[in-house]
């Protein structure tokens, strides 16, 4: 169905037409005429699915801009997702006179945000704690609003939101619609449900049964953890994505990754908790400007960051939790767009990858560390062909060292990524060591051995 088709005003219509809003997706179509009822509605969407415009756009349509007070409020988990929507919310607003929106969360002016607040603010975008403390200070007055929307229930809950999240409902008029959006619908969001939305439409809106939109690419590497940081390197150098997120569990393992991806010249820049605010959104604007290759993060970029047209997303770390899966992955993708994500594992955590397909109901495609399969003909005369014609590459290393095949093995797949299976016949002599590969990885091996280790010991390639 396409926007021009709905009962929204023209002039919302008319700014749609000039973002390129055509057609409206299944979560649109399923909830934008029940909210312009003044419908209670909730609703479960893929990440990346339009949620935003489907409550805000017939909440815009519904404002009396007669009236000076706050009419509508909508709780976010996050700031970045809390900015995002007022960024969007003004995009729709344009051809409508009187409406004005604002962002309000932690760690920003509380007086410049009062200000904002006292000159009167038709649509206002909070982040829970910031609400709840403005609301004590009768600073933010809700008496005036007409509908209420819980964005992101199920990572508000999750981050330990839930009283917060009550208090805020129990402060909003009874009869003022209520709304309520979510990736995933958990018990902890079925409780918020029974307790403050009565008579509540329920809505689930999802891909092919999946969390996630169909047009994602999903796929999982197998890795040696000493290996991760290279095989992110080989990933983005394959891709060549022109804007791209690193996601990582720690904040150590952000700074660490960082080091080394500037090391190898990449255009990037590092976002985790010790990063302010206003320089969070100078890092992403440069990204979305396209200054950037790629960022790396920790969660607090796993939800509401939306980048026009982000084309990769690289789990480093396969994440804690199961939705963090989602919201991670559902950065890309976008409004239609194609989309590849990327999850290292190491070894028995592929039990974990299995976890996460079934309950996103979607198949990862496995494949290996990519490799530079290119090897300079110039390079192959050094290298004689055995009898099972594979091309045999000496080492340094042997018996006197205290080297054995298996470290050999070892050492490949943690410098390469080549797997064991790729690997020939190996020979441990006393003073070096023989390996035969085929022609596609002599590039990598002779590349890795070249200042290499094995054992902690240096070894190099006899030629």
């Amino acid at each position: 169905m396409k926007y021009e088709e709905t009962k929204l005003n023209e002039n919302i219509k008319k700014a749609l037409n000039e973002l390129g809003f055509i057609n409206q997706t299944k979560i649109q179509k399923e909830t934008i005429d029940l909210i312009l009822e003044k419908k209670n509605v909730v609703a479960m969407s893929s990440t990346g699915s339009g949620k935003t415009a489907a409550f805000m756009l017939p909440i815009i349509n519904n404002i009396d801009v007669t009236k000076k007070l706050t009419q509508a409020l909508v709780i976010t988990p996050t700031r970045e997702l809390a900015i995002q929507i007022v960024q969007e919310t003004r995009k729709f607003c344009k051809y409508m006179q009187g409406i004005n929106s604002v962002a309000i969360y932690g760690g920003q002016d509380l007086k410049s945000q009062a200000i904002n607040l006292r000159r009167g603010v038709k649509i206002v975008v909070a982040t829970p704690g910031r609400a709840l403390d403005l609301i004590s200070k009768k600073i933010l007055k809700l008496q005036s609003v007409s509908t209420v929307v819980i964005d992101e229930a199920d990572e508000m809950l999750s981050m330990g939101f839930y009283k917060e999240v009550e208090k805020i409902l129990n402060n909003i008029n009874k009869s003022a619609q209520k709304l309520l959006f979510s990736a995933t619908i958990d018990n902890r969001v079925k409780d918020i449900v029974n307790k403050n939305i009565k008579d509540s439409i329920y809505i689930e809106c999802k891909d092919n049964n999946s969390l996630l939109v169909d047009n994602i690419k999903q796929i999982a590497i197998d890795v040696k953890e000493k290996m991760k940081n290279e095989c992110v390197f080989r990933i983005l150098k394959k891709e060549n994505a022109k804007n791209s997120i690193i996601f990582c569990n720690t904040k150590k393992k952000t700074e660490e990754l960082y080091k080394f991806l500037l090391s190898r010249k990449v255009k990037l820049e590092m976002l985790n908790s010790d990063i302010r605010q206003e320089d969070r959104e100078k890092v992403l604007k440069k990204l979305k400007q396209g200054r950037l290759d790629t960022i790396v993060v920790t969660d607090v970029l796993a939800r509401g960051i939306d980048i026009e047209n982000l084309e990769l997303v690289i789990n480093y770390d396969i994440p804690l939790e199961n939705e963090y899966y989602v919201h991670r992955v559902g950065r890309t993708a976008r409004k239609g767009n194609e989309g590849v994500a990327y999850t290292l594992y190491v070894g028995k955590q592929k039990e974990r990858i299995k976890e996460i397909e079934e309950y996103t109901k979607t198949n990862m495609i496995y494949e290996d560390v990519p490799i530079d399969k290119k090897t300079k003909e110039d390079e192959i005369v050094y290298f004689p062909l055995s009898k099972r014609g594979l091309y045999v590459v000496t080492l340094s290393l042997g018996k006197n060292d205290g080297i054995k095949a298996k470290d050999i093995v070892g050492a490949i797949e943690c410098l390469t990524g080549i797997k064991s299976e790729n690997i020939g016949l190996i020979q441990v002599n006393d003073k070096n060591s023989t390996v035969e590969v085929q022609k596609e990885y002599l590039n990598e091996i002779t590349s890795a051995f070249s200042n290499g280790k094995i054992k902690e010991k240096c070894v190099h390639i006899v030629k």
